[in-house]
């Protein structure tokens, strides 16, 4: 599965980290089409293409270094195989000319590399690389000085490959290589910035959880009929599957991958597996995606100063990493999954209509909050660590009410009975109804015109606070979410009925009140003209 120009930048990265600033001069890379490998292709029917670096290019595409990846051809493997031959021997007279200080070869073919692999002999360069088969020959054929942990490549990716070569080569210079200099250093994560991003996730296990109740309401009701009988218990443990795993899963992903982009499918597979101690806790799935970040490339460096073959290291950073932070967490989930219960409770019992006027300062605070940034920073994480068990938000409803429905409402007025609308703004307010209406965000297209009129804005604040309040009894009953669909949102709830009421202040409350001051402006010019008139 490795890409060859990023297998050829990472390697070139690397590279850079050695004491003296190295890099890639000379290159050939065969790749074959479809991610396939070399071992069992037919030559006359596989079709590959052949990659290049030389140190004289000057391709757009060139990395800090100076190097540059291009394609030299595309063919059936034969012919791509010949051209690689002729091309072999010009790294061959850079070896033999002084210009090239170490090789690296990637499951290299000792026949077509024939020539590099004889002057690489001859000068006595450091030579590393992987693919155990290839070596071996290479080794026994050529007598090459084969350094570092050199061997198979099975189970590997591009990264811990390129810092094995990296260090392999400066060791054999005894020259300093580090691999975590610069952007390497200790990542401290936004957590609410990270959590943000995976609200597809929790948007999707919402909805399928959703579905899944009502399939098992169906099911249950018709205990009588054996056939479907048969789907309840599977139904049951899949809605439990999903509600447990897939939230927490999620999120220790996006943050392995987000502090640690460059270990790729390593930081995945480690974090996946960290994440199964993660049940029912998305912020033991955040701390678990954090620290597989932290581990995994020094574990993987760890390995390649001890000699480990790449195979085994990949093993050790992508299972070995996983398992552990696994062992660790697993502890600290109760206490985790306390701390997001206590913010659930007492959202619902702000909502919960026990303290008189509460959901009108709610709704008010969430139009404030929105305007000013802390929708991102507050409001969002909160809906989301509702959510985290795979049900709506209660702050998810408000969030369609308070944001969503009253930005279109304020648009609608403003199509439906403009004042002195300019040909962007008509623009903005069709743009913003449509998608507000349709996909439940482009909330921010109503503040221009609740700041240009002192009546918009109170009817925004007026419609968010008492749709709001309306909502403010028994919480679990209007569980929701904005980002869908105006009727979806609504079934969504438990209680639609009382949804759809507030759903219907929220838009008609606005609505009504820019209409109004709509037709006050109209009013107040028409006076005006008509003086003019005379």
């Amino acid at each position: 599965h490795t890409e060859p120009t990023q297998l050829l930048q990472t390697i070139n990265d690397e590279l850079s980290k050695i004491q003296g600033d190295w890099c890639l001069t000379h290159a050939l890379f065969v790749s074959l089409h479809g991610g396939h490998g070399l071992d069992s292709e037919n030559p006359t029917e596989s079709t590959a293409t052949l990659y290049a670096i030389d140190s004289n290019e000057t391709e757009d595409k060139t990395n800090k270094s100076g190097t540059s990846v291009r394609v030299v051809q595309s063919d059936i493997l034969v012919e791509v195989n010949e051209t690689c031959f002729q091309m072999d021997a010009s790294i061959a007279e850079a070896i033999l000319g002084g210009e090239v200080k170490g090789l690296i070869c990637v499951s290299c073919d000792p026949g077509i590399h024939s020539k590099t692999l004889e002057a690489a002999s001859v000068m006595r360069i450091p030579v590393t690389g992987s693919g155990g088969s290839s070596l071996s020959i290479a080794v026994t054929r050529f007598d090459i000085q084969l350094v570092g942990n050199s061997g198979g490549s099975v189970a590997t990716n591009s990264y811990p490959r390129a810092v094995s070569f990296a260090h392999a080569l400066a060791t054999a210079w005894k020259m300093t290589y580090h691999p975590f200099s610069s952007s390497d250093k200790f990542v401290t994560p936004q957590w609410r910035s990270v959590l943000n991003a995976t609200l597809p996730a929790f948007w999707a296990v919402c909805l399928a959880c959703r579905f899944l109740n009502l399939v098992l309401a169906k099911l249950v009701s018709n205990d009588s009929d054996v056939n479907m009988n048969a789907w309840t218990e599977p139904t049951r443990q899949l809605l439990t599957a999903i509600q447990s795993y897939a939230l927490p899963t999620a999120c220790c992903v996006v943050m392995a991958t987000s502090c640690a982009s460059r270990h790729g499918s390593t930081a995945v597979m480690a974090s996946c597996t960290a994440a199964m101690a993660c049940r029912q806790s998305i912020l033991a799935g955040l701390l678990a995606g954090w620290l597989v970040s932290l581990v995994v490339g020094r574990v993987v460096y760890r390995c390649i100063v001890w000699n480990i073959p790449a195979t085994m290291t990949n093993l050790a950073a992508a299972g070995g990493t996983g398992a552990a932070v696994a062992i660790v967490v697993a502890p600290l989930v109760p206490a985790l999954q306390g701390i997001t219960m206590w913010i659930r409770l007492a959202v619902h019992v702000s909502m919960s209509g026990m303290i008189p006027g509460a959901g009108f300062v709610i709704g008010c605070l969430f139009c404030f909050g929105s305007k000013i940034g802390y929708y991102h920073a507050l409001c969002l994480p909160v809906i989301l660590i509702e959510m985290e068990l795979g049900q709506a938000s209660i702050w998810g409803a408000i969030d369609e009410c308070t944001l969503v429905l009253v930005s279109a409402g304020i648009c609608s007025a403003n199509l439906m009975m403009p004042s002195s609308l300019k040909e962007t703004d008509v623009f903005l307010c069709k743009r913003a109804v449509r998608i507000n209406l349709l996909c439940g965000d482009f909330i921010e297209a109503a503040y221009p015109f609740m700041e240009e009129s002192r009546l918009v804005n109170a009817a925004g604040y007026l419609a968010s606070g008492i749709s709001t309040e309306f909502l403010a009894r028994n919480p679990r009953d209007i569980l929701s979410l904005a980002y869908l669909p105006l009727p979806v949102s609504i079934l969504l709830a438990n209680d639609w009925h009382r949804m759809a009421l507030a759903s219907f202040i929220a838009f008609g409350l606005s609505f009504a009140g820019t209409a109004i001051n709509n037709l006050l402006l109209i009013a107040a010019r028409t006076p005006n003209n008509q003086s003019k008139t005379k």
